[in-house]
């Protein structure tokens, strides 16, 4: 969702809807974020799936976000190498 949604968001209505959409995007991730804090400390492990999925959100939403999760995955190579591998990057090679 960080690339350019081919030609469509280059016209001016296109531009205004991805626009539109990442901001709902990054709402919607921002609101799980603040449920899955309290949930984290509950004895029921439903805060960490949820601030996984709100994290993923807003990455995909968010040039910043997205560049903050990069980042934090990168110290983890075992970790950065499945994501790359679940998103299609066949390269095992850790990135410096």
């Amino acid at each position: 969702m960080n690339d350019a949604v081919n030609e469509f968001s280059k016209s001016r209505i296109g531009g205004v809807v991805v626009l539109v959409l990442r901001a709902i995007g990054v709402a919607l991730g921002l609101f799980l974020l603040a449920i899955a804090v309290p949930l984290f400390f509950l004895p029921i492990p439903l805060g960490i799936p949820l601030f996984v999925l709100s994290a993923l959100l807003l990455a995909a939403s968010s040039r910043t976000a997205h560049t903050i999760v990069t980042n934090v995955l990168k110290r983890f190579p075992t970790v950065w190498n499945r994501v790359r591998r679940m998103f299609g990057d066949k390269d095992e090679t850790p990135a410096e």
